[in-house]
């Protein structure tokens, strides 16, 4: 009686198991719960565009430089050699795009995050106080991944660039303005 008992059992998880595997396999791939992207809406002062990162290719967006001329051309030049240096962990490309006033990237483990996106830039801010003569003050925000961390975050930033040379430099970021 007993092994009558357990062969009913085994049939029915057999049986079960089965059934479970069919209703499986006839699901369209399509009805899969895990998003396979991530949609990233960029918008800049002068432009709207919408750009894809997938979850496998975190792969940063860079500013259209034909949108823009004179300084504000200049300060996105820095800002995209800034994405770039940062997302490829090139040290001597980002401390050669900050003032001597900035604290220099050391080692490769000093680059935490990255940016995916400048989503916009608002170079009409009037910081308080009023920074020195000679810089150019500018909102950013900004969409960044975090190593780490699996999320995908957006920030605002007040970057202030001053004209060393022959190009615009990081001469600081606060999250005042």
């Amino acid at each position: 009686m007993l092994k009558m008992i357990y062969m009913l059992c085994f049939t029915a998880i057999l049986v079960g198991c089965s059934m479970g595997k069919d209703e499986l396999e006839a699901l369209p791939l399509e009805t899969s719960p895990v998003p396979t992207r991530i949609v990233t809406s960029i918008t800049n002062a002068k432009e709207t565009n919408t750009h894809t990162a997938t979850t496998n290719n975190l792969t940063p967006q860079y500013i259209d430089e034909s949108k823009y001329e004179g300084d504000e051309l200049g300060i996105v030049k820095t800002l995209n050699n800034m994405v770039k240096a940062v997302y490829e962990k090139d040290i001597n490309a980002y401390n050669s795009l900050i003032t001597g006033d900035m604290n220099p990237i050391k080692g490769k483990s000093d680059f935490k995050k990255h940016y995916l996106s400048i989503d916009k830039l608002d170079f009409t801010v009037k910081p308080d106080p009023t920074p020195p003569d000679g810089v150019k003050p500018v909102v950013l925000e900004y969409t960044e991944k975090i190593d780490g961390y699996e999320e995908i975050e957006k920030d605002k930033q007040l970057f202030v660039f001053q004209f060393q040379g022959e190009t615009w430099k990081l001469l600081y970021i606060a999250d005042w303005w």
